[in-house]
C-alpha cells in the first residue's frame, strides 16, 4: 500500500487532492492501487520535525512525502540529506511547487493527481530520483 505522507504546511492542500482523488474519474485508480495519504498527526511525527527527521521517517515507513517548501539551508534540510543519503533504492520525495493552484485551477489539480497516481502506478521507475515534482 502507497503512503503519501502529506508534509505539515500543506495538510490542507492534501486534504483537498486526497477527496478529489476519492472521486470519480481518480477513485478506481486510487482503490486498485491502494494509495493512501497520512498526515504527521496521523503517524505520531510532531508538525515542527526537522527535515532530515522527516525524511529518515519516510524512508524508514516506507513513505512518499509529499512536500513545497523543503529546501536546503542548513545541513538538515531536505534536499542536503537526500544529497548525503539518498541511494538507488530510496522513495523520492513528491514536490508540489504551486500549492494554492489545487485550490483554484481544476485543471492543475487534475495534473496533479494524474502525475501522482502515474508516480504511484510506476513506482521503481522513481526510486532513487531524489525529488519529483507534481505535475
Amino acid at each position: 500500500m502507497p503512503v503519501i505522507l502529506i508534509d505539515a504546511n500543506i495538510e490542507g492542500h492534501g486534504a483537498h487532492i486526497w477527496t478529489r482523488m476519492q472521486s470519480a474519474p481518480w477513485n478506481e485508480l486510487t482503490t486498485a492501487l491502494d494509495v493512501t495519504f497520512r498526515t504527521f498527526s496521523d503517524v505520531g511525527l510532531d508538525r515542527a520535525s526537522p527535515d532530515d527527521v522527516v525524511w529518515y521517517f519516510c524512508q524508514g515507513h516506507g513513505y512518499y512525502l509529499l512536500t513545497s517548501n523543503r529546501n536546503q539551508d542548513a545541513e538538515d534540510s531536505l534536499e542536503a540529506v537526500i544529497k548525503l543519503d539518498g541511494i538507488a533504492t530510496s522513495l523520492p520525495v513528491i514536490t508540489l511547487p504551486s500549492p494554492d493552484r489545487v485550490f483554484h485551477s481544476a485543471a492543475y489539480l487534475e495534473r496533479v493527481i494524474e502525475k501522482l497516481l502515474d508516480f504511484m502506478l510506476y513506482a521503481d521507475n522513481i526510486r532513487g530520483a531524489g525529488r519529483v515534482y507534481v505535475p
